[in-house]
């Protein structure tokens, strides 16, 4: 039998037709927003900040209402230590959608670099009662729950994120920030080298396998993970340092030197890199050098571990 469409169902399926149009083209759109948002967490990863910053910003001309764009312009400024910035974007994301707990832990992190612990504390505890609906917004409350030492519901929802997206490093990543903080420094390595499998310039997990391998005394893998960070990334002060580290503990005087030199270079104000460059000069007999470096140390940490430990080492050289 024929089957013939009437006036009336002609036109509800020409209004169903449109619809369908119209869905597919708002798919490709939102498609073409998470390509965009992917890019923008690359560069992140891989430490370029300034790139992230302009393709967000292209991503907010469009839409000024993204939540997950604020989102992640408030990360880069929090990592180009711009927590004031970082705040401001926050909370826009947060008038966006006031349910991103993403926005909500992204605002805490960012009140913590102000130095307003309480506050950040109360979010914490805000964005741990939230509900999640993706990946991201379970990997934020992941971070929420890690922040306030609840490690094993912190695992949970870091696997609950896996569900939803498995090839997500920074999932794979603050699971093993999970183990460092428990000081299972073996139990880290495996989630850090799952980031690094899914984006060989992740800088964050090369530094943090880096440290675990440090740790765990082996100085060779350290190097070799310090050294990749510090390939994709040379702006980093604290990479250097923990290079310099490493290569102190090996008995590498000059390399030790070298690298302490760049982390004050990229950091003036850097105690605990002075006092161990001063322990270094000491390797290689520089003693008017170290003794120069201990005083720095001591003069910018006065009561502090270090500047205490610069004290001791002029105490030492006196003679000298």
């Amino acid at each position: 039998m024929k089957a013939f469409i009437t006036g009336r169902a002609l036109s509800t399926f020409a209004a169903l037709l449109v619809c369908s149009i119209t869905v597919t083209h708002v798919h490709a759109q939102e498609a073409a927003a998470d390509a965009q948002l992917g890019k923008i967490r690359l560069a992140i990863r891989s430490a370029k900040y300034q790139d992230a910053l302009k393709e967000v910003n292209i991503v907010l001309t469009k839409n000024p209402t993204n939540a997950s764009a604020w989102c992640l312009k408030g990360e880069t400024q929090t990592r180009l230590k711009d927590a004031t910035s970082a705040l401001e974007s926050f909370n826009k994301a947060i008038q966006a959608d006031k349910d991103s707990i993403n926005a909500v832990v992204g605002k805490a992190n960012a009140l913590a670099e102000l130095r307003k612990e309480g506050e950040a504390q109360e979010l914490l505890r805000q964005a741990i009662s939230m509900m999640p609906s993706s990946a991201v917004d379970y990997l934020a409350r992941g971070a929420a729950l890690r922040g306030l030492g609840r490690y094993e519901k912190a695992l949970a929802d870091y696997d609950e994120a896996l569900k939803r997206n498995p090839d997500f490093p920074e999932v794979q990543m603050n699971k093993g920030m999970v183990y460092w903080h428990k000081g299972d420094y073996a139990s880290a390595i495996p989630f850090f080298t799952a980031a690094i499998k899914l984006d060989a310039n992740f800088v964050e997990a090369l530094a943090n396998r880096g440290a675990a391998y440090r740790k765990k005394g082996d100085m060779n893998s350290a190097i070799a993970d310090y050294s990749k960070a510090i390939e994709v990334n040379q702006n980093d002060a604290m990479t250097f340092y923990n290079r310099g580290v490493a290569y102190q503990k090996q008995q590498l005087h000059e390399k030790a030197i070298a690298d302490f030199t760049s982390a004050i270079r990229l950091q003036p104000r850097y105690p605990e890199a002075y006092l161990n460059r001063g322990v270094a000069y000491t390797g290689v007999n520089k003693i008017a050098e170290a003794k120069k470096d201990f005083q720095k140390a001591a003069e910018q940490d006065p009561s502090g571990e270090a500047g205490q430990k610069a004290k001791r080492g002029l105490e030492m050289l006196k003679g000298y």
